[in-house]
This record gives structure tokens, C-alpha cells and sequence, in this order.
């Protein structure tokens, strides 16, 4: 039998000097029974409790209240004479009961997989100390691993996990974070294991874009190289033929 319960509790002190026999402690408990994943055998009941004393209770297998003490006798005949307050606890059965049980079961089998990205937090470069983020986004429910791959094989160290956050619509994300120098042809990858997925997903870090950097840095300093070689050519040979012009010119 699985139970849902919500407790509202009214505490009262008597004016002036307080002690133990002045404080007094109302409890309206109110739980939701079932076993039966339909929910057809929600059993819906009311505790009313002073001093940790039960008075009266209702029960939705009765429909009505049940006394236990002279006060709790007569708060049971008032109650039950109360033709609305006993059609509210009926409906309250499915409005309370049945919709608060079958959110709950929902949010316990409902499944999001993460999206999951990888970015450095800033430029990165070749040979330099970088840091990375692992990225996972809107997945449930909370339980998740992340874990970081050089070449395919786990990273222990250097490596720095962010708190959950809610995202306040019933769903997770946290951050992990790898410091590591960054080598051309090393491929650095972030894996993550969850509930939502039907195997881990590996998402690499796509050092493109540093690549294209690198490769156009090579190609200008290519073309600046060669830009000297023929600045440098065309003013030796300037320099040549115009020293073989002197040396032609006839004497006195």
C-alpha cells in the first residue's frame, strides 16, 4: 500500500506566560492510499488530531466521519450533518486524491533525456592549458554521470562538477567542467549516462573551428614567408643588374 500525505498543523499559545499546559497542537492530516497502478483503489482519509490524540476521522470507505472521544463524537455528528462538507470530501477523493497520485506516479516513470554539448569556457589553442564544459541540459529525472575521454580513455583528474539546478518545469541541469592542454589530434569527449537514454551518449568536443584557425594561421604566415622570399628576390636582383650597370660604364 503506498500512502500520500499532507499534514496542516495550527499551533495556539494563551496570552501572557507560556508553559507546556498553555501550547496546544492542532494536526489535520490527510492521506491518499492505493496499491493498484490505476489508482482504483485509492482510499481516501481525514485525521483530525489534538495533542497527538485522535478525535475523529473520515474514511471514503464510509463516507462519513467516526468519532473516538466525547469531543470527537460530537465534531463527527456536525460534520456529517453537512451536506456540502460531505459531497467536498467525495469529490475531493478524485480532485485531491487521484490527480496528486497520478502526478506523482507520472514524475516517477517520466523519462528526459539530456542535451548535451561541449565548448571551451573561452579561445582555445593548441599547447595551452584550456578549460572545457560539459554541458547537460532539461534531463529527468535528477540521477545522472558524467564523465570526460582523451582518446577514448576516463579522465580522473582536473575535473570539476557543478550542483544540480532546477529549471523550475521538473527538470535538471549541472555542468562539469575538465582543465587540460589541448594537443592537435587528441580528441576530448564528454559521456554521459542517464536513465532517459538507451546507451551512454558521447558527445566530442569538435575542435574545428580551432583547426581552421590554426590552418589559416599557417597559410598567412605561408604567404608572408613567400611574400619575403620574392620581396627579397626582386631587390637582389634589382641590386644586381643595377651593380652590372655601374661596372659596364668606360673609364677616363
Amino acid at each position: 500500500m503506498r500512502t500520500l500525505t499532507l499534514a496542516l498543523v495550527l499551533v495556539g499559545f494563551a496570552f501572557g506566560c507560556v508553559s507546556s499546559e498553555d501550547v496546544y497542537v492542532f494536526q489535520n492530516i490527510v492521506e491518499c492510499e492505493y496499491s493498484k497502478e490505476d489508482l482504483s483503489d485509492m482510499v481516501y482519509i481525514i485525521k483530525l488530531v489534538f495533542n497527538q490524540k485522535l478525535m475523529c476521522s473520515y474514511d471514503s470507505r464510509l463516507g462519513k466521519y467516526v468519532g473516538y472521544d466525547e469531543y470527537g463524537i460530537k465534531n463527527a455528528a456536525h460534520y456529517n450533518s453537512q451536506g456540502w462538507k460531505m459531497k467536498q470530501r467525495k469529490d475531493e477523493l478524485e480532485t485531491l486524491c487521484r490527480a496528486n497520485a497520478r502526478f506523482y506516479v507520472n514524475s516517477t516513470t517520466r523519462k528526459m533525456p539530456p542535451i548535451v554539448t561541449v565548448r571551451p569556457t573561452e579561445k582555445a589553442h593548441y599547447g595551452q592549458l584550456t578549460t572545457l564544459v560539459c554541458h547537460a541540459y532539461a534531463f529527468y529525472p535528477q540521477a545522472i554521470n558524467m564523465t570526460w575521454l582523451l582518446d577514448g580513455s576516463e579522465v580522473t583528474g582536473d575535473v570539476i562538477s557543478t550542483e544540480f539546478m532546477d529549471n523550475g518545469d521538473w527538470s535538471y541541469q549541472t555542468h562539469s567542467h575538465l582543465d587540460l592542454v589541448l594537443h592537435r589530434g587528441v580528441s576530448v569527449s564528454c559521456r554521459v549516462e542517464h536513465s532517459g537514454l538507451e546507451k551512454p551518449l558521447v558527445v566530442q568536443w569538435d575542435s574545428t573551428s580551432l583547426d581552421s584557425r590554426t590552418a589559416k594561421l599557417a597559410v598567412g604566415c605561408s604567404f608572408f614567408l613567400i611574400g619575403l622570399i620574392v620581396a627579397f628576390s626582386a631587390a637582389y636582383i634589382y641590386y644586381k643588374r643595377k651593380h652590372r650597370g655601374f661596372s659596364s660604364l668606360p673609364l677616363n
